[in-house]
C-alpha cells in the first residue's frame, strides 16, 4: 500500500530531477534560434567545468538541439574540425525555501526552487569564438514536507537534494499552540451564544 501511495505522489508532483530539467530547458529556450542565426546545422557539444550533473546537462542539451532539427555530432568520432558548442554549468541546483501551512492546522509545505545558469560558447572550425552568452532558468513550486524527501532522488546527486530548512515551530510546542487556538475559538463561540 505504501509503495502504491508513493508512486501516486510521484506521478502527480514532478521529482527534483524533472523540476531541474524544466529549469535547464528554460535556460536553453533561445539557443536554437541563436545557433540558426550563425547558420549552424551540425554541432559538437562539449562540457567544461566540474559539475556533478554534467551528464544530465549534456543529455538535455543534445535532446533540445535534436528536437530543434540540429545534427549533434560525437566529438570523439568527428575529425575535430566541426563547430563546437561549449557548455559550462555555472549553477544547476534544487533548493528549498520557505516553510508554510495552508491553514493554521494543515500539513506543512515547503517551497522548492530549481535554478540553472549556463555559460554557452560557440566556436567555429578554427576555434574562434562566434558567440558567448550566459543563460539562466528557474522553476519553483510548493510540495508537502513529507513528499520532499521522496522527490529528492539519489543522494549521490547532491545538486538535486537540497537541504530542507530546519523544522521550525515543531515538536511539542506546535500541537499545544494549535490546541490552545482551537479551544479559544470554541470558548468564544459558545460564550457568545450564551449571552
Amino acid at each position: 500500500m505504501h509503495i502504491i501511495l508513493m508512486t501516486a505522489i510521484i506521478a502527480l508532483v514532478p521529482t527534483n530531477m524533472e523540476l531541474a530539467e524544466d529549469a535547464l530547458e528554460m535556460s536553453l529556450m533561445e539557443l536554437p534560434a541563436q545557433l540558426s542565426a550563425y547558420g549552424v546545422e551540425d554541432v559538437c557539444v562539449e562540457m567544461t567545468g566540474e559539475h556533478s550533473g554534467d551528464w544530465f546537462i549534456k543529455q538535455t542539451v543534445v535532446s533540445v538541439l535534436h528536437e530543434s532539427g540540429f545534427t549533434v555530432l560525437d566529438r570523439d568520432v568527428s575529425d575535430g574540425s566541426g563547430i563546437v558548442l561549449r557548455i559550462r554549468p555555472m549553477e544547476l541546483v534544487v533548493e528549498y525555501g520557505d516553510v508554510s501551512r495552508p491553514w493554521i492546522v494543515g500539513s506543512k509545505r515547503v517551497e522548492r526552487i530549481a535554478k540553472c545558469e549556463l555559460m554557452v560558447t560557440l566556436l567555429d572550425h578554427a576555434g574562434e569564438i562566434l558567440m558567448s552568452v550566459r543563460t539562466s532558468g528557474m522553476e519553483q513550486d510548493v510540495v508537502s514536507w513529507s513528499d520532499a524527501e521522496i522527490l529528492g532522488g539519489s543522494s549521490e546527486w547532491d545538486w538535486l537534494s537540497g537541504e530542507l530548512p530546519e523544522n521550525r515551530g515543531g515538536g511539542i510546542l506546535e500541537p499545544i499552540v494549535v490546541t490552545g487556538v482551537v479551544a479559544s475559538l470554541v470558548y468564544l463561540f459558545y460564550s457568545s451564544r450564551a449571552e
